[in-house]
């Protein structure tokens, strides 16, 4: 019995050990990010004159936001007028500070991602006739609420195919909604040839949709022909139906738990892709908080390279899709959701409970 106790006894120290290096861990992120959101709006402050301006755009007040602002729900992926102070109206250090605040945020395989994306603008600018907003000028920074250590506050980087909302608060991180896109998603012609900024995605899905036997295959793939778009998203939706997505999306497909041990291994692979863009010291822990078994994987249209489809990972609280079918499929929109954790919905629950911030 003693040595039950002993045993009983080392595993709890272990486990707080655990939970005291992961909070630390934590803590050297947010301190990053708020040291970097602090000095970016520093610099918009102005000197005794009042707050900075360009072209009579007042930086200070685009930048600056209130924590219950609507705004902050209203994310986009598309090119659209969005809040926040563009890159192209920024000077050299601010754009210093809006890669600095990205890195506090982001791991390296993430940071490029992001500006993987950004540089398919300058391609897409050559190649679009819509006269639509094209470069990497067109890219925004948004602060809701003061950065800080002791209280909640959140920001948001976003462009055409880049949306990352973060929530920081004392209790922790929030990351969703994580949007990532990419057009073209395959470069076919000039000197990059090749290039897919969303690669790794698609190819781990694809070895696992054609790895399953034909009962599990039955299973897994929902529909011969995939959607359009993803169906988290908000695009031309009214606001009422940003969040019904949070009770009609149900999880599909093949359980995990039916899989063998070689085709989970492709689900982690997939949610180490997913999830692994935000720094170690934060993605690890948004990994632990991932019951891979009671995920669903759904997948719909051809598996063939090329064609286009649609998969989607998902269980009661975690939901990512995959959609590549516009522009003949070479046009990736994928979004990482998290129906508990959504603009910081855990974070904030007195916050929630007491504003008109939609959470429905």
């Amino acid at each position: 019995m003693r040595n039950r106790t002993l045993i009983f006894a080392a595993v709890l120290g272990l486990w707080s050990t655990v939970a005291q290096a992961q909070e630390a861990n934590r803590v050297v992120a947010t301190e990053a990010m708020v040291d970097a959101a602090s000095k970016l709006l520093a610099t918009v402050a102005g000197g005794p004159g009042g707050t900075e301006s360009i072209l009579g755009f007042d930086k200070a007040k685009n930048l600056a936001l209130a924590l219950d602002d609507e705004a902050r729900q209203d994310w986009a992926y598309w090119p659209t007028e969005r809040v926040g102070v563009p890159l192209d109206l920024m000077n050299g250090e601010q754009r210093r500070l809006t890669h600095e605040l990205l890195t506090a945020l982001l791991s390296s395989r993430g940071y490029f991602k992001v500006v993987q994306t950004m540089q398919l603008e300058q391609i897409l600018g050559m190649l679009d006739t819509a006269g639509l907003p094209r470069g990497v000028g067109h890219y925004e920074v948004v602060l809701f609420g003061k950065p800080s250590l002791d209280t909640p506050w959140s920001w948001r980087f976003e462009g055409h195919h880049v949306s990352l909302n973060v929530v920081v608060a004392p209790a922790g991180v929030s990351v969703t909604p994580s949007f990532f896109g990419s057009n073209p998603a395959e470069v076919r012609s000039g000197p990059l040839t090749g290039f897919r900024a969303l690669g790794a995605e698609e190819d781990l899905a694809r070895e696992l949709v054609t790895s399953l036997t034909p009962a599990q295959r039955a299973k897994a793939v929902i529909a011969a022909q995939a959607p359009r778009d993803i169906f988290t998203g908000n695009i031309g939706k009214q606001p009422d139906q940003w969040e019904a997505w949070r009770t009609t999306l149900e999880p599909e497909g093949i359980a995990v738990s039916e899989l063998n041990e070689v085709q989970r291994h492709w689900v982690r692979r997939l949610l180490d892709e997913v999830v692994g863009v935000y720094r170690p010291e934060l993605s690890a822990e948004f990994l632990r908080n991932i019951d891979v078994e009671s995920l669903r994987f759904a997948w719909m249209g051809a598996t063939e390279r090329g064609a286009p489809h649609y998969f989607r990972v998902q269980n009661d609280s975690f939901v990512f899709e995959f959609d590549k079918v516009q522009d003949n499929g070479n046009h990736v929109h994928s979004v990482w959701r998290n129906k508990d954790e959504d603009f910081g919905m855990r974070l904030l629950p007195e916050h929630y409970r007491t504003s008109h911030l939609r959470t429905e």
